[in-house]
């Protein structure tokens, strides 16, 4: 069976779908299932709300080909109530022989408005094994090192909990770095503030860091949050969309600030205990359940 990703990849820095789905394409290469003449593919994979115009003429050329939709999280939760994204990709969806999720969460809160398509699945994302390492350190940092990282400036990453943070975190016991986009109008005191980097990057961070931190709001599946993970590396998350079936055993869920604040030491004293427990799907698991969910359609 070959695949034909109809989605415009790129190596710049960019957001969790464009860097979930060339970790895909990678494994589909490397598997041979992965063919770049969409003529010989089976299998369209196409994403949210992107490239519609090439998708419905790549339908209408191609009717007999299987047309998988990855759908993106609800963007009226995720960003804002009047985001036409989100009945876009529903529209888009119809085009689809088949759906995936990419957390239970999602298809959950999809259903509740009604959007359950017949054919679907969940499958989480991942990473790159050859860029996100295992972070094997033991020694922790002098200072507790904190790390938060986001591609998009949506104020439901969590900006103004971190607002919160900057103010009442104990920065003599712990340091707190930010890598991404933020709002202009979000400046902090006391956390350190850097531009986006590439994926390799990020990957080097996380091998000197002992904690990370997330605390998006409504997010279907962070992608942030996988790399941290990958990296064996706790993750501090908010109680909230995908991310409790993503961190699982391997950290602690929050709240409220004040919880955060009283839960950090508990998780600072217990990094090795819950590194050990952390569950993460790899890139082989995940793309051989897309290729199982291809040859159900």
């Amino acid at each position: 069976m070959k695949v034909f990703i109809a989605y415009p990849l790129t190596d710049n820095p960019t957001g969790g779908g464009n860097q979930f789905l060339r970790c895909l394409k990678k494994q589909f290469v490397k598997t041979g299932s992965y063919d770049e003449n969409l003529q010989n593919a089976d299998v369209i994979l196409y994403n949210g709300h992107h490239e519609i115009e090439l998708v419905s003429n790549l339908k209408s050329k191609y009717p007999n080909k299987k047309f998988i939709h990855r759908i993106d999280g609800l963007q009226k939760l995720y960003n804002h109530p009047n985001d036409t994204r989100q009945d876009i990709a529903i529209e888009f969806n119809k085009l689809s022989n088949g759906t995936v999720f990419q957390s239970s969460w999602a298809k959950s809160e999809f259903k509740k408005i009604n959007f359950a398509p017949k054919n679907s699945t969940v499958i989480h994302n991942c990473v790159d094994e050859d860029i996100f390492k295992p972070n094997s350190k033991k020694q922790l940092n002098k200072k507790i090192k904190l790390l938060c990282t986001s591609w998009s400036p949506n104020v439901n990453k969590g900006f103004s909990f971190y607002k919160l943070l900057d103010e009442r975190l104990d920065f003599d016991r712990y340091e707190f770095t930010f890598i991404g986009n933020k709002p202009n109008n979000i400046h902090y005191k006391n956390i350190k503030c850097l531009p986006p980097k590439t994926t390799q990057e990020i990957a080097k961070e996380l091998l000197y860091t002992d904690i990370f931190v997330s605390a998006t709001i409504n997010d279907c599946c962070s992608n942030s949050i996988i790399e941290a993970l990958s990296a064996r590396v706790p993750v501090f998350a908010n109680n909230s969309g995908g991310n409790p079936e993503l961190v699982r055993d391997g950290g602690l869920l929050f709240n409220n600030v004040e919880q955060f604040i009283e839960d950090l030491e508990r998780l600072r004293i217990n990094i090795e205990f819950y590194k050990k427990l952390i569950k993460i799907s790899n890139i082989k698991q995940v793309a051989n359940d897309y290729i199982e969910f291809f040859k159900c359609i």
